[in-house]
């Protein structure tokens, strides 16, 4: 019993040094200093205070892909995910309802790149690439910065357009991208061999602390998310 009493105890303060290192990050650097499952762990500690939330953060994160999404998620949507009791639906909830209601009292000033959803609305804004690609580029809270277009469609993953993309990225104090490639077969799906270059664009941006969140292919019918709807390659045919 003292043996388990006192792994309880040590759980305990370990989740509570984890969250005041937390804490101080962000009172010391501000927000942008955590990465999106911390920032929604550190929410939900006021929620369950004595649970270990950074798995359940995780997921969720991974689930709807933002923090915006995390909290414009349905109660239906927030249950399905491991781990996130009715409780911590409710509280999702509410702080995302707080956050919406801050947002227009303050006048929506800022365009929103935090779903799939307002990133479509921006590109249609913006118009067709016409044989460009374009990259998108959002703040630490997902809030739109600026794009920037390239005439580098058949090399879009090489080192000199990757590093333009970079440069831009910390030039404007960005940190999350999405990159626009024109679907030219209307295909709706990539090659393996541009999975392979993609996975490498990643690799780099990462590298340079920058994040690509999606990278859409744009035909006639719309835009289509290689991350999530994309048609998948028939490899017999490659």
């Amino acid at each position: 019993m003292k043996t388990g009493d006192g792994q309880s105890g040590i759980d305990s303060r370990l989740r509570t040094g984890h969250r005041e290192r937390l804490r101080q990050r962000m009172s010391r650097e501000g927000w942008d200093a955590l990465r999106p499952s911390e920032m929604v762990e550190l929410v939900l500690y006021h929620a369950v205070p004595r649970q270990d939330l950074s798995g359940v953060s995780r997921r969720l994160v991974d689930q709807f892909e933002t923090v915006g999404g995390v909290f414009n998620a349905s109660e239906a949507a927030l249950l399905t995910v491991p781990g996130v009791t009715p409780r911590i639906a409710g509280w999702i909830l509410l702080t995302g309802a707080l956050m919406r209601a801050y947002r227009d009292e303050q006048g929506a000033g800022s365009l929103r790149l935090s779903c799939r959803r307002e990133v479509t609305a921006l590109l249609d804004f913006l118009g067709p690439v016409r044989g460009k690609i374009r990259v998108l580029y959002a703040d630490y809270n997902y809030n739109f910065i600026t794009w920037m277009e390239e005439d580098v469609c058949e090399t879009w993953w090489e080192a000199p357009v990757v590093r333009r993309m970079m440069t831009e990225a910390i030039g404007n104090g960005a940190r999350y991208l999405y990159l626009v490639i024109p679907d030219r077969e209307a295909r709706r799906a990539m090659s393996q061999e541009d999975r392979q270059h993609l996975s490498a664009v990643e690799t780099a941006l990462n590298a340079a602390e920058l994040v690509l969140v999606d990278c859409l292919l744009e035909e006639r019918e719309g835009f289509f998310s290689v991350k999530k709807d994309e048609i998948p390659v028939n490899t017999s045919e490659i």
